[in-house]
């Protein structure tokens, strides 16, 4: 199973490189950090494909057992007078330790103050991606729908 750190090192290293496309391992929890990331503008699409490049947009793949090995997300990274729209993402959980946060708490880091040794102030332009028992969303949307969860990365 791909981890959360794996992604975010993928696609930040992919940012350094200049890269126009990349292909991410396919698992639920790498297509809702993806989504994030798209609906907050970091990266300019994101699509399911396989190792030859991405599927035809109208015509999605069911999985099977021959092709869930082979299945790919491709994001289009985004750039902005040749500066990449994403400059660092940095971990919050491992799966050595899991950060769990409060509502509470998670309120205090969109406030820009210290919410625990381990979780740092939110600062401008930088979005945090939770998981919740409503999924995987960015810090605002669990703060409308006041839910607490696991901090899984922030990325500015």
């Amino acid at each position: 199973m791909p981890l959360v750190h794996n992604l975010c090192s993928h696609i930040e290293n992919s940012y350094r490189s200049q890269l126009r496309r990349i292909a991410v391992p396919y698992s639920y929890t790498n297509k809702a950090i993806c989504s994030v990331l798209y609906q907050e503008g970091f990266v300019s699409s994101v699509v399911t494909g396989d190792e030859k490049g991405p599927f035809d947009r109208g015509f999605p793949v069911p999985v099977t057992p021959d092709n869930i090995a082979h299945r790919r997300l491709w994001l289009d990274l985004k750039y902005r007078s040749g500066l990449p729209a994403l400059s660092s993402m940095r971990i919050v959980s491992k799966p050595s330790r899991k950060v769990i946060a409060s509502f509470e708490e998670l309120r205090a880091i969109a406030a820009a103050k210290r919410a625990g040794p381990l979780l740092r102030p939110q600062l401008a332009g930088q979005i945090t991606i939770v998981k919740t028992s409503a999924g995987i969303v960015e810090l605002k949307d669990a703060l409308r729908h006041e839910l607490g969860g696991e901090v899984l990365c922030t990325a500015v």
